[in-house]
């Protein structure tokens, strides 16, 4: 019975623990999360027996949600260019609408586990798609695995970049990174310095 109770109050606490993020920061305390809450932080401990269960918690319902909008993103189009520019903008908007959530998340992760096992998960949805458009064109699919890891971990760095500099609108970065993926890096630097 205790078990049932501590499970159904979980999605509640998060609620919470999301709210004193967004109010406290990325540096947000258990005392604060608790405060948050309603409640102390021994009872807040006894639904996530400790910082890390939170963490994880939290990191399952976020990307939870981000990955589902990213497959959407990667079943949105048939032409493979859109698919480019439609994915990378739904990660980075994604990431983009609740920053400090995702700064919470990224520097309290233990190990990366969580957050490793999340890129794995979308370098794996990711090379579905790439692994089919490459055979649609005729080429050869077996690399469509490592291009997919490839892609995920530049456009990850490239929005975690971004957040922290804001030095150009979200969609320019969409822009520049779409095109680098379109026409790949000599491409690019070839059209960059033609123009």
């Amino acid at each position: 019975m205790t078990r049932r109770v501590r499970t159904d109050r979980r999605p509640e606490l998060l609620d919470a623990a999301t709210e004193a993020i967004r109010r406290h920061g990325p540096s947000a305390s258990m005392t604060q999360i608790a405060t948050q809450a309603g409640i102390t932080k021994p009872i807040l401990y006894r639904h996530f027996d400790d910082r890390d269960g939170l963490v994880h918690a939290l990191a399952e319902r976020f990307s939870a949600d981000l990955m589902a909008e990213l497959q959407r993103a990667l079943q949105s189009s048939d032409d493979p260019r859109q698919l480019i520019v439609g994915t990378i903008d739904t990660y980075v908007a994604f990431i983009e609408r609740d920053p400090d959530i995702y700064r919470f998340l990224v520097r309290h992760v233990t190990g990366d586990t969580d957050l490793l096992g999340f890129m794995r998960q979308v370098g794996q949805q990711v090379a579905v798609v790439v692994g089919e458009q490459l055979r649609n064109a005729g080429q050869d699919s077996g690399g469509a695995e490592p291009i997919a890891h490839g892609i995920v971990g530049m456009v990850h760095a490239a929005g975690d970049w971004w957040l922290d500099s804001r030095s150009m609108p979200r969609t320019r970065l969409v822009d520049y990174l779409a095109e680098l993926l379109w026409t790949g890096a000599s491409g690019f630097i070839l059209t960059e310095s033609r123009a």
